[in-house]
């Protein structure tokens, strides 16, 4: 698929931090933006300057996706305004922290929910569409904590070794119409460690990247065809690294780290 101006791009979590780099990327390269996240202010705000500065159209759509049925709610909103993306940007995200067996349950599906759920649902929805077409483009968004066990962080860690199972079984499955690329970001100055509680280890924050650039990386890896990547030379290696500890270590490793 030859991306080109017209098209329409779906970028969720666009009322901050990741979510919103993303959308000026795509804005840059002259692609119209469907925007959703729970909080409409911040994507109204974004859509203005989106659109003097590019002269994008942007079309802000809110929901709680971490709420059961928002994916096809969502899509069905979208469809009564003749909106149809060939392009879906899941970067919609939540993380909890802290001993497994002390975490609120309605928190944690909440997380599972808009992680694993709406995320699935929404590759499926507007993933069938664009096979119909034959043409198309999703990226999903994943996390460094999907190549290893993470203790205390135990259920982020795990949704986001979901994403990126799924994702790089897409990129095979859905190939040759319609891309997958899965995007492996390690920390970031963008606010969610704090939303999370989570306190990450000194060695991590050395890796802390710009989400600009994080989400640069992100869309060229996507539109070149990409199955899977991962922004940062130090997280690549950690990425790769990981391939030669077994899983018990690794996760050890990780539980040491957090403790310290």
């Amino acid at each position: 698929m030859i991306v080109q101006k017209g098209h329409w791009a779906l970028v969720t979590g666009a009322s901050s931090g990741l979510g919103i780099e993303f959308a000026k990327a795509l804005a840059a390269r002259k692609i119209n933006l469907i925007l959703t996240a729970r909080s409409e202010s911040p994507m109204k705000t974004l859509a203005a300057k989106l659109q003097a500065a590019h002269g994008t159209e942007v079309f802000v759509a809110p929901a709680d996706l971490s709420a059961p049925g928002s994916s096809e709610e969502l899509r069905q909103r979208l469809e009564e305004q003749g909106l149809n993306p060939s392009i879906l940007v899941c970067n919609a995200g939540a993380g909890i922290s802290g001993n497994f067996i002390e975490q609120d349950p309605e928190q944690l599906r909440r997380v599972l929910e808009l992680d694993v759920v709406s995320l699935t649902e929404l590759t499926r929805l507007f993933g069938q569409r664009m096979h119909a077409r034959g043409e198309g483009h999703i990226l999903l968004v994943a996390s460094m904590a999907a190549f290893q066990p993470t203790p205390l962080t135990a259920v982020y860690g795990a949704a986001k070794a979901y994403v990126l199972s799924l994702g790089e079984a897409l990129h095979v499955e859905l190939a040759p119409s319609v891309g997958v690329t899965v995007l492996c970001p390690g920390l970031m100055h963008t606010g969610f460690a704090a939303a999370a509680n989570y306190h990450p280890p000194a060695m991590a924050r050395a890796t802390v990247l710009d989400p600009a650039a994080v989400a640069a990386v992100g869309i060229d890896a996507l539109f070149s065809g990409r199955s899977s990547v991962v922004p940062g030379k130090l997280n690549a290696l950690a990425a790769l690294s990981s391939r030669f500890l077994s899983r018990h270590q690794l996760a050890k490793m990780v539980y040491r780290g957090a403790q310290a």
